[in-house]
């Protein structure tokens, strides 16, 4: 019989081939991981002491709580169990942890299955803000945002090196011509390259392009570098021109003193670079690369440099300048077809990315298996936009597999990132999980912490749709703060949009406010017209929920006419439906009725069926019906109510506000069936929703029991929503009724300020005024 292999959720890990694959894939695992993992799983009968498990896995007791916390973080990201449901690994408190997850015992030589997860519901699908277009082009944004911006200067090693180095934007002589310009960032990147190349764990060049550019000045400080990228070690260059060619002087600091320094000459500025990096080399005791093959002579290699700068330098119009004008030598040449791909792609032009890519796939075996993997990373972009999602995932899979072997994580990183999204965007959340956590690791062996903040987004997006909006809004913190740290300003307005959209989900509109007004001084940099519409919108719907109620409608009025807005599937009709709110909450049921049934009848276009709009629709369904009933119009209501419960079918989120629109009707008829009705949609609301989402179901459940005069069971229902009473306004009021019904004044005084300090322009209701009168 041929060794056992270990079978797990969708996992098969063989002990002696040392390899852990999932869904059929091979999964990178660090040694100490995999370690780690075989030995909880051979030991699963009992529980494993910390001290038992670090002697397993380091071979001896020098090693602290904080490093092996840190490495079960990692083993648990790898085998898709980071969350706190621990279904894998559990933490026995004070001792150590235990394997839980159902475990079989196959034989090696059964094949590997490509095991397929079970169908996501939809309601799981949804992600946390509206999506900026139709699901297949929303992906393809990301991914090129992601990959092609990345897409050049990414080999970065995966050296045991403990810290990590950022290179700067290299010095130029001011008195060397202006075409001199370029190598402020073409040498920074062939400096980096080099000490890649010798095994030194380097910031990845577009992280330090981003910093440069985006901070405004031509060189960066080594504090400001340490913020955005956590580097250590720093390399800073100068070239100057002098009579016989051109001068390097290259120093290696470390704690703000300079450690290493060393010069070198050559009649091209490049040469002089990578002399200079060598002879760094020497004096660090690391080996020496030779010239990379297949560039040809030094004018070629200049060349490629000076397009990849522009892109570094965000010129793309420069970019495809040179490649036009490059000599037509290069026009042949692997190096030159792909960028020309990547160069379409980032601007968007995908017929001719999509041709572009083709013609140097048709060039495999020639090409090597980093470029082919490139090649395919960049082609799932047209095919996504296209609307194949699943031929966009094949080629991110075999561009997994052919960069599994490569010195290239931050490309695999890419691959991964990209994959993942395109797994999240159709709901299969687990597939994107298991992707995310795997770019996370390829991220952090490059270095690349500009790519990991943008896959924090995307994990802060998972998280949501699983309704861990506490966990979704850490994550989201945590990257603005890097975004912040690199001067990004898109991404970091961004980033507090959806911040301030979680806070939202939690119930935190004060919060949510500070969060927005922290974007203000970065909102005049916005360059994407998109970015700022999906602010303001954000924007827009904390004023509301903050009392602001003019400046709210005006947002969203300015919005509708707004040319960006256009471009963002269902935003109209969404904007609509923000609109009737204000007036349904402003007393005009008759006109929110009317705004809530042009907005349902946009949302409810085919085009719009996906997951990401289910909320959306499921409260708009809400709304409409609860006008239409107080605008008198019973059977157009009835009418509602029985095309929602259709489009609801069986889906748990949907029935949060099927249930609550039934008991909504149903209370003042028959009190058991409402009641019935109320504790569904409460139970579905706990189960797959938003803390709002049953806040919702609470406010109406809580207001029909005082009214009814049922204190007691208020009481139960309405204590929920008391956490939140601080910062909602809804829920202050229904506080203070309940401190009211209770007769308990004091209590009731304190209530009714609160609500008087959240009200903004809302109107106080009158029977807490006239009790508040009667108290006093």
């Amino acid at each position: 019989m041929s060794r056992p292999v270990y079978r797990f959720a969708t996992y098969r890990l063989d002990v002696a081939a040392r390899e852990l694959h999932a869904r059929g894939a091979l999964l990178d695992v660090s040694p100490k991981v995999f370690d780690g993992l075989v030995w909880l799983i051979e030991h699963r009968d009992r529980a494993v002491g910390r001290d038992e498990l670090i002697a397993a896995i380091w071979g001896r007791a020098d090693v602290t709580d904080a490093q092996l916390s840190q490495l079960m973080r990692k083993l648990r990201r790898t085998v898709g169990d980071a969350g706190e449901g621990q279904a894998m690994v559990r933490t026995i408190p004070r001792f150590g942890y235990r394997w839980v997850a159902d475990t079989q015992v196959v034989d090696a030589s059964d094949p590997i299955a490509v095991e397929t997860p079970a169908p996501t519901t939809p309601a799981r699908a949804r992600r946390s803000r509206m999506t900026k277009a139709l699901v297949a082009t929303a992906a393809l944004a990301v991914l090129v945002a992601a990959g092609a911006a990345g897409w050049w200067r990414s080999h970065t090693g995966t050296a045991a090196a403990k810290d990590v180095i950022a290179v700067l934007p290299v010095a130029v002589d001011p008195d060397a011509d202006r075409e001199s310009a370029w190598l402020r960032l073409g040498l920074m990147d062939r400096i980096a390259d080099d000490l890649r190349e010798a095994g030194l764990r380097v910031v990845p060049s577009d992280n330090i392009a981003a910093a440069s550019r985006n901070d405004g000045t031509p060189l960066l400080g080594e504090q400001r570098v340490e913020s955005a990228t956590g580097a250590a070690q720093f390399v800073v260059a100068s070239v100057r021109h002098v009579a016989n060619g051109w001068i390097c002087r290259i120093e290696w600091r470390e704690k703000g003193r300079v450690r290493r320094e060393v010069e070198a000459r050559a009649d091209d500025a490049v040469e002089a670079a990578h002399r200079a990096s060598l002879q760094l080399l020497v004096a660090l005791g690391k080996p020496t690369v030779e010239p990379r093959a297949g560039l040809g002579d030094t004018s070629a290699a200049n060349w490629l440099q000076r397009i990849d700068v522009a892109m570094l330098d965000a010129d793309p119009a420069l970019a495809r300048t040179l490649l036009d004008t490059a000599p037509a030598s290069l026009h042949s040449t692997p190096a030159w077809l792909l960028r020309r791909a990547d160069l379409d792609l980032a601007t968007e032009r995908m017929a001719a990315a999509k041709q572009g890519y083709l013609e140097l796939l048709a060039r495999v075996p020639e090409i090597d298996a980093t470029t082919h993997a490139r090649a395919l990373i960049g082609l799932s972009g047209p095919v996504a936009q296209e609307g194949d999602l699943a031929g966009a995932q094949q080629r991110l899979g075999e561009a997994i597999g052919l960069l599994r072997g490569q010195n290239a994580p931050q490309f695999l990183g890419e691959a991964l990132y990209g994959r993942g999204m395109f797994a999240m965007v159709q709901g299969d959340l687990d597939r994107a999980d298991a992707d995310f956590s795997q770019a996370r690791i390829a991220f952090e062996l490059g270095g690349a912490s500009l790519q990991l903040a943008r896959l924090e987004g995307q994990q802060a997006n998972l998280l949501a749709a699983r309704n861990r909006h506490a966990e979704a809004l850490a994550a989201w913190s945590e990257a603005a703060d890097r975004f912040e740290r690199f001067g990004d300003a898109g991404a970091f307005v961004d980033a507090l949009g959806n911040a301030a959209t979680e806070q939202l989900a939690l119930v935190q509109p004060r919060a949510a406010q500070a969060t927005i007004a922290r974007a203000g001084p970065w909102l005049a940099r916005l360059d994407h017209p998109l970015s700022a519409a999906l602010f303001r919108y954000v924007g827009a719907r904390v004023q509301a929920q903050n009392g602001q109620l003019r400046a709210a409608r005006e947002q969203f009025t300015a919005l509708r006419a707004d040319a960006a807005t256009a471009q963002i599937a269902g935003m109209d009709a969404t904007l609509q439906l923000e609109l009737a709110q204000l007036d349904y909450d402003g007393g005009d049921a008759a006109a929110a009725a009317r705004e809530a049934q042009a907005a349902m009848a946009g949302l409810l276009e085919p085009g719009l069926a996906s997951p990401v709009y289910a909320r959306i629709r499921n409260g708009g369904w809400l709304l409409l019906v609860r006008a239409l009933r107080t605008a008198g119009r019973d059977e157009q209501a009835a009418l509602e109510v029985r095309r929602f419960a259709s489009a609801a079918g069986t889906d748990d989120a949907g029935t949060i506000y099927a249930r609550l629109i039934d008991a909504e009707a149903e209370w003042g008829a028959d009190r058991a069936a409402g009641a019935r009705a109320y504790a569904e949609s409460l139970a579905a609301a706990r189960r797959v929703g938003s803390p709002a989402e049953i806040v919702d179901v609470v406010l109406s459940y809580g207001a029909a029991l005082l009214g009814a005069g049922d204190v007691v069971a208020a009481t139960t229902v309405a204590g929920q929503a008391g956490a939140c009473a601080e910062q909602d306004f809804r829920c202050a009021v229904l506080q203070a009724r309940l401190y009211l019904a209770l007769r308990q004044p004091e209590a009731f005084a304190r209530a009714i300020g609160q609500v008087r300090a959240l009200a903004g322009e809302r109107v106080m209701p009158a029977d807490l005024l006239a009790a508040e009168r009667r108290v006093h």
